[in-house]
């Protein structure tokens, strides 16, 4: 890579540089344990980890090798595809919680802390 700074036109919106793709590749070297050029099932929870992914989603999206072990060439062509879906997971809903659910905790707490106070008043 001679020119560290030219763009790569990945499409219209989006480019990316030698510098980004070296950066992507010099990661998956780091978790590549026995230098082969490929991650394997045991490599990726790491490598996600480092770069922000999930791992089911990696696998999901990612060709194998018949080994289904992830080989460099397709990693990057995974990391650096336009249409990678990036945030396909499903964000947790959470419940709010009422007046009624509010006001029950703060009775328990306080009851509790009732208790820690005869605990360990009694101690004395």
């Amino acid at each position: 890579m001679a020119d560290t700074k030219r763009e790569i036109k990945v499409d219209g919106n989006r480019t990316t540089t030698d510098i980004e793709k070296k950066y992507v590749a010099d990661i998956f070297d780091q978790f590549d344990k026995d230098k082969n050029g490929t991650l394997d099932p045991n490599d990726l929870p790491g490598v996600c980890m480092a770069l922000d992914i999930k791992p089911w989603h990696l696998m999901k999206h990612i060709k194998t090798n018949n080994e289904t072990k992830v080989t460099k060439e397709a990693f990057l062509e995974y990391w650096f595809d336009p249409n990678r879906p990036v945030n396909d997971y499903k964000k947790k809903t959470t419940k709010k919680a009422s007046k009624a659910d509010v006001v029950k905790a703060f009775k328990e707490f306080q009851q509790s802390l009732t208790k820690l106070q005869e605990v360990v008043l009694s101690a004395f």
